[in-house]
């Protein structure tokens, strides 16, 4: 029997979205019915774009009642907002990292899921890749033995007048929420639990441009056993988006982690490359890993779930308290805040 369709509205039209659909065009039982944006102009230009049937306002989309799920993906600071507003509609939300800009807000989105019953996901699609339950499989028979540390960053170099979004404090901008957040929820991957320490350093307004945000930041998260995530994130420095991992019997290299599809394993008794390229059903369209994180949701939505067993809330709101720590150490409170 095949599975009944799910149908979809898009609550934005953030640069994300393109790739986005490019893994949603991937999945057979999903129907993208209709996309929305704060104007009408850029809704329009986007249902013609991907071929959506229609563009509503955001009103429009969410009345709809043949619109199960919506997608949301637009800058950080909309994010908290459009999801209230969706599942105050009964509608079924995946929200783009981070879901809040801070763990005090996460927690009125999972308050408000409980009270309308409806699915509630952050977008974290990393860990629904094929390769990652390839390397839970390592890490849980001792390839590598106890893993001691972690390495990774997560950076690049962006020009503030082609992306403004990410510097200004006022739509949540910086490195940490937009590139750190896959490290630090990488990090909950590998060791499966809290740091029992966490302390980082950043750059703010030292750049020539005076950008009052997080530039660039290194921290390093301690666990209960001495284990040590040593993680950079920047928006200003190029650096390349490796994770190392270091055990007592080895070691892995997972090149591009936060999208992971190969993985270099070294240990006592092997050195091989581990592939799982991500699997491509529409010629001319290559999804960078998307397709996944859409089905799981999807999966949860048919079971009448409202926290996904992978993405739990508790995750979501983990990696936020310790966004949440680091900006309290480095004074960085979005003007839209109250002090964290």
């Amino acid at each position: 029997m095949s599975k009944r369709n799910i149908r979809w509205g898009l609550l934005g039209a953030g640069a994300i979205l393109n790739r986005w659909m490019k893994g949603a065009r991937q999945v057979e039982d999903m129907e993208i019915v209709a996309v929305s944006s704060r104007t009408m102009e850029t809704a329009g230009r986007m249902a013609e774009q991907f071929g959506i049937p229609e563009a509503l306002s955001y009103e429009e989309l969410l009345a709809r009642d043949d619109i199960e799920a919506v997608y949301i993906p637009v800058p950080h600071v909309g994010h908290k907002e459009l999801a209230l507003r969706a599942m105050r509609a009964g509608k079924h939300v995946l929200v783009e990292k981070p879901a809040t800009v801070n763990a005090k807000d996460f927690d009125e989105l999972t308050a408000c899921a409980k009270e309308h019953h409806v699915f509630l996901m952050e977008a974290v699609w990393t860990r629904f890749f094929p390769l990652m339950g390839v390397l839970r499989t390592c890490l849980d028979e001792g390839v590598i033995g106890q893993v001691r540390s972690l390495h990774s960053s997560f950076s690049f170099r962006s020009d503030p007048r082609q992306v403004p979004r990410l510097f200004d404090p006022n739509l949540a901008g910086g490195a940490l929420l937009d590139t750190g957040v896959y490290n630090l929820h990488f990090a909950d991957m590998v060791f499966g639990k809290d740091p029992v320490q966490l302390i980082g350093l950043a750059a703010m307004n030292t750049d020539e441009l005076h950008l009052q945000v997080d530039e660039q930041g290194s921290y390093i998260a301690m666990y209960d056993q001495g284990e040590l995530a040593v993680m950079t994130s920047a928006v200003r420095t190029d650096m390349p988006d490796t994770a190392y991992l270091y055990g007592t019997k080895g070691s892995i290299v997972i090149p591009t982690f936060w999208k992971p599809w190969r993985m270099h394993v070294m240990a006592e008794d092997k050195d091989e490359w581990i592939e799982r390229p991500v699997s491509q059903n529409i010629a001319g369209i290559e999804d960078e890993g998307y397709q996944y994180e859409i089905r799981h949701v999807q999966e949860c939505i048919r079971s009448g779930l409202i926290e996904s067993p992978v993405m739990t809330w508790e995750k979501s709101r983990s990696v936020l308290k310790l966004c949440d720590h680091l900006r309290g150490e480095w004074g960085l409170t979005y003007p839209f805040e109250s002090k964290i």
